[in-house]
């Protein structure tokens, strides 16, 4: 390739590129590298303390877009867009970060159980039985509502919609249910 070239396509816009390289110029997606690979290392740098981290989370970024070649002509800010994959990155590497230190944490804390250990342990398998208890003597309605937010962690609205109830009527039961399971508690207390 010659520099004229180059220097001609470093001049087009980020969207112009982009269709370019959508018609088969690897070229175009070289320069939309090269035009936001330094800044987007230089801000995962900055949140992970680290540019070995930095570097290989951007070479993620490049290559989650390099994927999604063929779905890019919606995108009007192609830098906010990278950007925003950077998030997401930088957010399942934190996530990663912090099952690796709970993981450690949980190693230390595996050694022989005291008795207080023990003591806390059926405390605590004490309480969760009264718990159940309460769930289960809850109304069928009630029950099934609370089950859906607890056990299976779904949101309001996402219980709503299988219940074809509205989420204020979803509130409602959770409200009820808790109040019913701190009743229990405190009488267990």
């Amino acid at each position: 390739m010659n520099n004229f070239l180059i220097n001609t396509l470093q001049s087009y816009s980020d969207q112009t590129l982009i269709g370019l390289w959508q018609q088969g110029n690897e070229l175009a997606f070289d320069i939309l590298y090269k035009r936001y690979v330094i800044q987007l290392v230089g801000l995962i740098t900055q949140k992970t303390d680290s540019e070995e981290n930095a570097k290989e989370l951007s070479q993620e970024v490049f290559l989650a877009v390099y994927l999604k070649k063929d779905n890019l002509q919606e995108i009007q800010n192609f830098k906010a867009y990278l950007f925003g994959i950077a998030k997401n990155k930088l957010f399942n590497y934190y996530r990663h970060q912090l099952v690796e230190q709970k993981y450690r944490q949980d190693l230390l804390n595996r050694v022989e159980p005291t008795i207080d250990d023990v003591k806390e342990i059926l405390e605590n398998k004490q309480l969760q039985q009264i718990i159940d208890q309460q769930v289960e003597q809850l109304p069928p309605k009630c029950r099934e509502v609370f089950k859906l937010s607890r056990q299976e962690n779904l949101s309001y609205k996402a219980i709503a919609e299988r219940l074809k109830i509205s989420e204020n009527t979803v509130d409602q039961h959770i409200q009820k249910a808790l109040r019913a399971i701190r009743s229990a508690i405190r009488d267990y207390g």
